[in-house]
């Protein structure tokens, strides 16, 4: 069979060892590529921030100023560089252009990388591959578009719920799939069975994509009734119940209850914040969407450092309380 051009990716370990005809591009080469590539998703991802709240396509028609209707150009759409060569207007009626979208653009370009970091340490190989390695290539690159779909889909959520507060479905979706791809690549790159997660008690294992998006759901299906019952009125909406399903599809159990632990002690602090600088009133709503979507993107990109954070959490709250660590 002929040899086919690919792009392998290799893990934090780097290239393998004795693997001859490989060239080592380094951090310097793909850092700046990828980033820039997550700059240009950041556009599209502004583009879905205004108009899934309106329930308006996001393909056509093209990109155009919301003021003027007037269709923008290509040095218009230059991520993060068009914003600041026009001034922070636009070029054709002058209106102003809010800070939010290049926010969103580099926010998108820094998750990109922190993704591509977290997932193969940097390392990167060209090669011409064929066969069973190609197979691996295609694994290991799946795994990475998936991590940059479901980050896509959180930096979108955050802010589509800040300014409407709504969840809009199609990114829940996005994400849910971004962890079905993810859990996919993972199995068929180790040739292994279908990860899954046994339940307490029973013989009964459930995939692990399941098994976290069961596990979301349920957290905040709880969590949605007790507010309810607490303060006789709707706490939380079936968005976040939604979005915490796939949160926990794609982090799995473990993981997705160490975010939901941060995005509801985080939300926590800033709603008391919030009210004691008298910004918001004590039945004010407070979007929680973007918190659990941030909180999300922590499980993902920085996993170790949430576990070992928790963990430092719980020992000094022990410590408070004079009750020595069982371990």
């Amino acid at each position: 069979m002929a040899a086919l051009g690919a792009i392998a990716l290799w893990g934090p370990q780097g290239l393998p060892p004795g693997a001859d005809g490989w060239m080592a591009l380094p951090r310097g080469i793909t850092y700046p590529a990828v980033f820039l590539l997550g700059c240009v998703i950041g556009s599209f991802v502004n583009v879905c921030i205004y108009r899934m709240p309106r329930d308006r396509s996001v393909v056509t028609p093209p990109s155009h100023c919301p003021q003027c209707g007037a269709r923008l150009g290509a040095r218009e759409l230059l991520p993060l560089v068009s914003f600041l060569a026009l001034g922070r207007k636009c070029a054709h009626c002058g209106a102003p252009i809010s800070w939010r979208y290049f926010v969103v653009e580099l926010i998108t370009g820094l998750v990109f990388v922190a993704a591509w970091e977290a997932c193969y340490g940097g390392a990167f190989g060209l090669r011409l591959l064929g066969g069973a390695d190609l197979g691996s290539a295609v694994c290991l690159g799946a795994q990475v578009v998936a991590c940059w779909m479901f980050a896509v889909a959180m930096v979108a959520l955050v802010f589509t719920d800040l300014d409407h507060m709504i969840i809009p479905d199609k990114l829940v979706v996005a994400a849910l799939l971004a962890a079905v791809v993810s859990e996919a690549a993972q199995v068929a790159g180790r040739q292994s069975p279908l990860l899954s997660v046994s339940l307490p008690g029973t013989d009964l294992a459930l995939p692990r994509v399941v098994a976290g998006g069961l596990l979301g759901m349920a957290v905040f299906v709880l969590v949605r009734a007790f507010s309810q019952l607490l303060f006789r009125r709707e706490g939380m909406g079936l968005g976040d119940v939604k979005l915490a399903g796939a949160i926990g599809a794609m982090l799995g159990p473990a993981a997705a209850l160490l975010s939901f632990g941060l995005a509801i002690f985080t939300g926590a602090v800033l709603g008391v914040l919030l009210m004691a600088l008298r910004l918001r009133r004590r039945m004010e709503y407070l979007p929680f969407g973007p918190f659990l979507a941030a909180s999300a993107l922590v499980g993902l990109l920085a996993p170790q450092g949430l576990a070992h954070g928790a963990k430092a959490l719980y020992l000094r709250w022990l410590a408070a309380i004079g009750v020595p660590p069982a371990f």
